[in-house]
């Protein structure tokens, strides 16, 4: 899947449902957190890095047991974000978005692409408990 957004909030359950027509046949709570990991990367990007009002570009795809997920803003970003060590405070005033990703996907990876950022994500399609039954 690729696709190509404006950047409004008003298309994210656009994207949603095109994201869950790529992602049949994977493991349902694996799709259920992959949609909301895609659903919190992209509306960041939308909030933080389009305000030149430039699209967002999104992939998805899955492959060889993993789900690789892109999201691109055209910025202007002044600063790369840093992917945070641990959960923001109780009372922080945002900071969640980037935590969030990073507890529902198995890598997470920020680099400056052009003006804007790319943020690269891949979670394994197969679900984490029965990944984790077979050794019990």
């Amino acid at each position: 899947m690729d696709v190509t957004l404006p950047p409004l909030p008003s298309r994210l359950p656009d994207l949603r449902r095109s994201a869950e027509r790529e992602l049949r046949g994977v493991a349902g709570d694996v799709a259920d957190e992959v949609l909301l990991a895609l659903d919190e990367a992209v509306g960041n990007a939308i909030r933080h890095g389009s305000r030149g009002r430039r699209p967002v570009l999104v992939t998805l795809e899955v492959d060889q047991g993993w789900v690789h997920m892109t999201v691109r803003d055209h910025g202007p970003t002044a600063e790369l974000p840093c992917l945070p060590a641990g959960p923001p405070p109780t009372l922080a005033d945002g900071g969640r978005g980037l935590w969030l990703i990073s507890q529902l996907v198995d890598e997470v990876r920020l680099e400056r692409a052009g003006r804007g950022v790319l943020l690269s994500l891949r979670r394994r399609a197969e679900s984490r408990v029965a990944a984790g039954a077979g050794g019990a």
